[in-house]
């Protein structure tokens, strides 16, 4: 690993993701039915996989594994079967609750009867436990590596960590016709149809009407652009029906991390939880440049010189949203020495830049609704793009709130960072490695490129480099533009120009995200 180069941005030393090893295709994908490995020898041709994948239940090995942990967490289902959206009733919406503030108290007085409280002996904490929700759709064709991505997935993350993560997918049927909700069969009929059969008992079935009933108020539902407009209220709705959760992490389907998920994610979680609430917002709102800023304490102290005043320190009011975050133990953030948050987990986790998108000039910037302060007042935050996100269970409740009393609505990348700065709620932006393409620049051209370097304009997005900055967008590793992702990760899995494996291809790469994956 000696020769592996050093990301542009992020770090593997600063948030103790594994950098002294790397990964090659086929010990990656081999035990999740990629059959493209070597025999014995060099002209032995692979052994077919002896696994009927179509056989294989995840949803069941989830749920026993959870079974058999079940006294490793606080709360538990216990009358878990395959998790299914339905339509709302009258009380649903009459009296939605905006927040979810567990006090010991309240727990002994009103436990839900599907959750059970489990007493550890000793002073051992209970683990958490997270929801991992893989959006996708019903014109979905599921590829190998879809196949095996999935399934290393739930291996990695459910099964390896005792059920402190559980898998699920989220299918989007787009035909409104199908009446998965009011008849089970047409509902069994999409499964079958839609959704590869190893995975029947994982899918949750969601289509615009459904969410038009739960969200009457809360913007336009198009058919063509629903799922990109309204991504957020699948995952506030599962947070409804399966509220045993704390986190929920959502990834898109072209997402790939070349190493160990459980790895990566507790990395991520963990990390959050150190952070202290001074200055996070201001922190998130700038890529860090190791081979730019230095260290991450050399990093913090130039975000704080930038920010005389302190920066956000608690909920930052808008007209409507009453804040259900804690408040701040001090007058003024100078008057805490970064404890504030210390050993608290994150509300919101993103792997990009949180910035305000009114100083940065992003395109949809004022595509909000039903705000009673307008565009012009209302405060937001924004991430460019959002390929996974984590969310905590009472700021998805207080999103589910405000969308179905006031209609709110934001375009799905501003939807949870302004929700969280609006109920004062602890968010985090993770600095994600992230490798660029670029040999003409030098870290410090391409530091000044994407962080603006005065505390008014934050992260800059490329808006003052523009065309360069879009050249540079194509040729990075995690961001919405596909091509070097896609010709790394091809040729990572010794893919070649014709589209053939090439069995002289051996890549060997560090644990990294991928982001957009197509076509493969």
């Amino acid at each position: 690993m000696a020769l592996t180069p050093v990301p542009i941005f992020g770090s593997y030393k600063v948030t103790g993701l594994g950098s002294g090893y790397c990964f090659e295709r086929h010990a990656r994908n081999s035990p999740y039915g990629d059959e493209d490995r070597p025999g014995d020898g060099p002209n032995d041709r692979p052994q077919p996989s002896n696994v009927d994948w179509n056989k294989i239940k995840w949803g069941h090995l989830q749920h026993k594994c959870a079974s058999l942990n079940q006294d490793r967490f606080e709360e538990r289902r216990t009358d878990i079967g395959p998790p299914m959206f339905r339509y709302p009733n009258h009380q649903d919406i009459e009296q939605v609750n905006s927040t979810l503030i567990v006090t010991e108290e309240s727990r002994a007085q009103a436990k839900p009867s599907f959750l059970r409280g489990r007493e550890w002996s000793g002073a051992q904490k209970y683990k958490k436990r997270n929801a991992i929700l893989l959006r996708t759709y019903d014109s979905k064709k599921y590829t190998p590596d879809n196949l095996y991505h999935i399934r290393s997935m739930i291996t990695e993350l459910a099964l390896h960590s005792g059920a402190e993560y559980e898998v699920y997918l989220l299918v989007q049927i787009l035909d409104v016709e199908k009446p998965i909700f009011f008849d089970p069969k047409a509902y069994q009929d999409a499964l079958d149809l839609y959704v590869p059969p190893e995975f029947h008992d994982i899918a949750v079935l969601f289509n615009v009407p459904m969410m038009e009933a739960w969200y009457p108020k809360a913007g336009k539902h198009d058919p063509n652009n629903s799922q990109q407009v309204h991504m957020t209220q699948p995952l506030q709705l599962f947070s409804l029906i399966r509220p045993d959760f704390d986190l929920y992490w959502q990834f898109e389907l072209d997402v790939r991390y070349t190493g160990h998920h459980y790895h990566h994610l507790e990395a991520i979680r963990q990390w959050a939880e150190k952070q202290p609430r001074r200055l996070s917002w201001e922190r998130a709102a700038y890529f860090y440049s190791p081979l730019t800023h230095g260290t991450w304490v050399e990093f913090c102290r130039k975000i704080q010189s930038m920010f005389a005043g302190g920066g956000v320190w608690g909920a930052v009011t808008t007209t409507g949203i009453n804040p259900i975050g804690p408040q701040p133990p001090t007058d003024s953030p100078e008057e805490d020495d970064f404890q504030w948050g210390v050993g608290e987990s994150a509300d919101m986790i993103n792997i990009m830049p949180i910035i305000d998108p009114v100083q940065d000039g992003m395109m949809f910037r004022n595509w909000i609704d039903n705000y009673p302060d307008g565009k012009e007042k209302t405060p937001r935050r924004s991430a460019p793009v959002t390929p996974l996100i984590a969310t905590s269970k009472r700021l998805l409740r207080a999103m589910h709130h405000s969308q179905v009393t006031m209609g709110t609505h934001m375009m799905p990348e501003m939807f949870p960072e302004s929700s969280a700065l609006h109920h004062g709620l602890k968010a985090v932006a993770f600095p994600e490695p992230v490798y660029l393409d670029i040999h003409d620049k030098t870290p410090e051209e391409l530091e000044s490129i994407f962080n603006d370097q005065s505390p008014t304009g934050m992260w800059n997005g490329g808006s003052q480099n523009s065309q360069l900055a879009q050249h540079i967008n194509y040729w990075w590793s995690a961001n919405f533009k596909p091509e070097f992702s896609n010709i790394l990760y091809r040729r990572w899995l010794g893919i070649g120009d014709e589209g053939n494996r090439t069995a002289d291809t051996r890549l060997c790469l560090p644990a990294m995200t991928l982001h957009p994956i197509k076509g493969i």
